[in-house]
């Protein structure tokens, strides 16, 4: 399975924030690995993330706070997994 296919267990179902629990965290920890070991950059990542929340809410002003907080997790895994 590819990182891509494996980000959509980060958000535990479509609308909500990404890895907020400890086995989506777990999940986008997985995929965080998983994507690096394919050569993927974290921007390439941060994208994916936003791309799938954006699916499943089209009010721009929540997209906007969503994309924000879903970032900031997204951050502190990325740094947590560069050792993993």
């Amino acid at each position: 399975m590819t990182w891509k296919d494996q980000i959509a267990g980060s958000f535990g179902f479509g609308t909500a924030p990404f890895a907020t629990n400890r086995p989506d965290q777990d999940r986008a920890k997985q995929a965080i690995r998983t994507a690096k070991a394919e050569g993927a950059s974290r921007e390439e990542f941060a994208k994916a993330i936003a791309l799938y929340a954006c699916k499943y809410n089209k009010n721009e002003n929540v997209q906007r706070e969503r994309i924000k907080r879903d970032g900031d997790t997204f951050d502190k895994l990325w740094r947590i997994s560069r050792s993993a």
